[in-house]
């Protein structure tokens, strides 16, 4: 009788012990989540919102965002894309399309350049705040 109790004690125990599968997933994606840091909007160049590219790229800062899951961060993570992009004023923006514009701008990582995806994903500065409201 004792060997029974202690037996079914001990089978109690192990299956209180084993993890709850659904939360672990939850706290894998948090824990991605909280190392990637906020999701960065990231804008086609647009002449008229960041400067004629012959003179203005000198104030644009050439930085790296990672593409993971659909989305931009500044963070990576294992997994995620290097994008080199530009920023100005906390804003982040693809390079010129123009072909004239490969190999300018010497701090520019040429080697993760945008791909098509990036560019059809980037946000167009120009119609931004359209159709909202009263013009």
């Amino acid at each position: 009788m004792r060997i029974r109790n202690v037996v079914a004690a001990l089978v109690l125990g192990a299956a209180v012990a084993v993890p709850n599968a659904a939360s672990a997933q939850v706290s894998v994606g948090v824990n991605i989540g909280a190392r990637l840091g906020p999701e960065v909007s990231l804008y086609a160049y647009s002449q008229p919102a960041f400067g004629d590219w012959h003179t203005a790229y000198k104030q644009w800062t050439p930085t790296t965002v990672y593409f993971y899951n659909g989305h931009y961060y500044r963070k990576s993570v294992k997994g995620a894309r290097a994008v080199a992009v530009y920023s100005r004023n906390g804003e982040y923006f693809m390079p010129p399309e123009d072909r004239a514009f490969v190999g300018k701008d010497k701090r520019y990582n040429n080697k993760r350049a945008p791909i098509a995806e990036d560019r059809g994903r980037a946000k167009n500065k120009d119609d931004e705040g359209r159709g909202r409201g009263k013009p």
